[in-house]
């Protein structure tokens, strides 16, 4: 079956992919191992270092989440969804398109103990499906760390760009 998890519980067909493989270099960076990827390629074996792997057959969005999750959810109308999530389980890294102005980027901002936005455009790893495209986005990418554990592997990546830790206790 060719096609994208929509977010709805249905795979539709597209000739335009929407998922994005995450470079080594950002886990390696990183140094933590994920309990969960919930939004896998189906068509590659992908560099997340995580224990569990949901592609869009597992329906990463409806099956449980769990333990320190790495989250590159699919890019487009659907993201909210991913993030969504990722927001209510509230331990793990997601790495998606700088999107400051949408409501779902907002949301993330302002629950992640941590962000970093990259310097200069990520060369994100072609699969089968998306093999037509550039390697580098036609945005810049945003990283949010949920929880302790999350956010101090966040910070190893700080030189990469502008980071942002919260000060949790004086925040508001």
């Amino acid at each position: 079956m060719d096609g994208i998890f929509t977010g709805t519980g249905s795979v539709r067909s597209t000739a335009k992919s929407v998922e994005w493989y995450t470079p080594k270099w950002i886990f390696d960076e990183l140094g933590l191992n994920f309990d969960l990827d919930p939004s896998s390629p189906h068509d590659m074996e992908s560099m997340v270092p995580a224990k569990k792997k949901y592609t869009i057959f597992n329906d990463g969005l409806k099956s449980p989440w769990f333990g320190t999750v790495w989250l590159n959810p699919p890019y487009g109308k659907d993201t909210p969804f991913w993030m969504s999530r990722m927001v209510d389980h509230g331990n793990g890294i997601a790495l998606c398109f700088s999107r400051t102005d949408s409501k779902w980027c907002q949301e993330a901002m302002d629950a992640a103990d941590s962000i970093l936005f990259l310097s200069g455009r990520v060369d994100f790893i072609p699969g089968i499906e998306n093999k037509h495209k550039k390697g580098r986005s036609g945005a810049g990418t945003v990283m949010f760390a949920f929880g302790s554990v999350s956010s101090n592997a966040l910070s190893r990546m700080r030189d990469r760009g502008f980071y942002i830790k919260k000060d949790v206790e004086n925040y508001y």
